[in-house]
């Protein structure tokens, strides 16, 4: 990635180098999952994806930057297609490292033939869902190729304080607008307003997110000693939540699962206790880190 100011701190030539770096990766990654859908791979991708729409959509209206519309819209589906497999693969994990009383023998056997019949659900997924991600990952690829290269050669430029001012000043309104968000919606969350609490924590998270992702893209021009512990906040804030989902999705599934599998309602109910449980401490959890972090984050963020 080239630097801001190997660039000129021209922020269209700085927005299209990034752009083209992410569509080149995310198209490596879509390859790559096309090929073998391993947990990893189905990882990387998704998280590929969601890099470049975050990038796409941060950089948008800026000169010289066409819409990119068609590699947003492949890169969704692309991340769609593989969803399932995802969710599979960290309810097997979750479920896997599910903490259980020493004396809970029959729910620790249920457990075992719940993480069995996810792996061999995921496999069936697999061989299901390899068609459609064979397309997607094509249809990415034929996207990014309508589209790359996104910029021919660099411009000659010399050093001009006033474009390194406008690139940070842009740099800086697009974090905030990322802050600003996730700060809206923790204040939702103190006040009651019918919507279920799940949602709106799920809301925070991924809020969180893109906060993290627009900042990582701001990097290069944020000075380290306030990067540093922004991102390192925004990274441990996004792993306690992303904790809470996984309890969810977890729930959801083993549900569906265990009832497919014919496990009797007495035998599953002490294990879907237990996820329960895990999934309101994983969200009061989330709750306290946003109340004792979000405050820091904001210092931080301020300079």
């Amino acid at each position: 990635m080239l630097s801001p100011a190997e660039v000129g701190y021209d922020l269209s030539l700085y927005g299209q180098v990034w752009l083209e770096e992410r569509i080149r990766l995310t198209r490596a990654l879509a390859d790559a999952v096309a090929e073998k859908p391993s947990a990893r791979a189905v990882h990387d991708v998704r998280v590929a994806c969601r890099r470049l729409r975050e990038a796409i959509e941060f950089f948008r209206g800026v000169p010289e930057i066409p819409p990119l519309s068609d590699v947003d819209r492949a890169a969704r589906k692309l991340a769609r297609s593989v969803r399932r497999l995802r969710e599979l693969d960290v309810a097997r994990k979750r479920a896997s490292l599910l903490a259980l009383p020493e004396a809970a023998g029959p729910s620790v056997r249920t457990r075992e033939k719940l993480v069995k019949a996810l792996a061999k659900r995921r496999q069936r997924a697999r061989d299901k869902d390899l068609p459609r991600i064979e397309k997607r990952a094509a249809e990415f690829a034929a996207a990014a190729r309508e589209r790359l290269p996104l910029y021919e050669k660099l411009r000659s430029m010399e050093s001009d304080r006033t474009r390194e001012r406008h690139l940070l000043a842009f740099v800086e309104a697009r974090v905030a607008e990322k802050r600003a968000l996730v700060e809206a919606l923790f204040d939702d969350i103190r006040r009651s307003d019918g919507t279920p609490r799940a949602e709106r924590l799920h809301a925070v998270r991924v809020a969180v997110k893109h906060w993290r992702y627009a900042t990582e893209i701001g990097r290069a021009v944020m000075p380290r000693v306030l990067y540093r512990p922004l991102v390192n906040r925004l990274r441990t804030l996004q792993e306690i939540g992303g904790k809470g989902q996984d309890f969810a999705d977890l729930e959801r599934i083993a549900a569906d699962e265990l009832d497919r599998i014919g496990v009797s309602t007495g035998a599953r109910r002490p294990l879907l206790s237990r996820i329960r449980r895990g999934r309101r401490t994983a969200a009061n959890e989330f709750i306290a880190a946003l109340g004792s972090r979000l405050p820091a984050v904001q210092a931080v963020s301020a300079g």
